[in-house]
């Protein structure tokens, strides 16, 4: 075998070996995981996040692959991609790493949502409140191209601030309620 042909394969497998080791260090993390599209927990029971800490390593990997197959999953997916809305993750550089709860709140700032985020257990469990950047979207209402930002609630339905219509008085459209189904006067751009 020639230089230039190991050389060749030696950098074939670098992108393997950068799979296989991301693999493993999602294998043996064990926390919870927060959907950036549905903000739906997974590897946890009901009201009780932190309790994927305590499931084995595998168990909480196969939820994660498991919750990506969900009809509640594709069905959030396919609205992000359709109304081209960018997914929120709160816990996006957030440190410590074992956040248990994300809440989108209702106060807003200039382009930014509060989100309440709790993690630690027991007399180390605390708390604050972190902005995160609102998704921009735009879609035609009544026929007619609105936009604004999409604000998200803790029941998991989202609702547009149009902007454009008066900065003391924004106007809020109901997008999606908590199941997908959306308001039937919204339409994506390019679906008249």
């Amino acid at each position: 075998m020639s230089v230039i042909t190991a050389y060749l394969l030696g950098l074939a497998t670098l992108p393997v070996g950068g799979v296989a080791v991301w693999l493993l260090y999602r294998l043996f993390r064990r926390e919870a995981w927060l959907c950036p599209y549905c903000l739906a927990w997974t590897a946890h029971t009901k009201e009780k996040p932190d309790t994927a800490l305590y499931l084995p390593a595998i168990l909480t990997w196969a939820s994660v692959l498991v919750h990506g197959r969900t009809a509640r999953h594709r069905a959030w997916r396919r609205v992000h991609e359709e109304y081209d809305i960018r997914p929120a993750d709160p816990t996006w550089g957030f440190e410590p790493k074992r956040l248990m709860r994300a809440v989108p709140t209702d106060e807003l700032d200039d382009e930014g949502q509060t989100y309440l985020l709790e993690w630690g257990f027991g007399s180390e469990r605390n708390s604050r409140k972190e902005p995160v950047e609102m998704p921009y979207a735009d879609c035609l209402f009544d026929g007619k191209r609105v936009e604004g930002y999409v604000v998200r609630h803790e029941d998991g339905s989202m609702e547009l601030l149009v902007v454009r219509h008066s900065k003391e008085d924004p106007r809020r459209i109901p997008l999606f309620d908590g199941n997908t189904e959306p308001n039937p006067h919204i339409r994506p751009i390019g679906k008249e």
